[in-house]
């Protein structure tokens, strides 16, 4: 499974909007979920959306 640069900060986005619920003083919390989601969207307006980082299944060594 691979995910792409926007997945990530999405997931981060989500990830921080839920901790903030769950602490004393969420503004913090919240303009770091916000600026995760901004930079998913400005991540794929720059092209930076389609790099993918995980595994994947490919066979690097082809038996002859």
């Amino acid at each position: 499974m691979s995910f792409g640069l926007r997945t990530i900060l999405l997931i981060v986005a989500v990830a921080l909007f839920v901790i903030s619920v769950f602490v004393d003083n969420p503004t913090d919390w919240w303009s770091w979920g916000l600026a995760a989601f901004a930079g998913a969207f400005l991540s794929e307006a720059l092209g930076y959306a389609d790099r993918t980082f995980g595994t994947t299944r490919s066979d690097n060594n082809p038996s002859t």
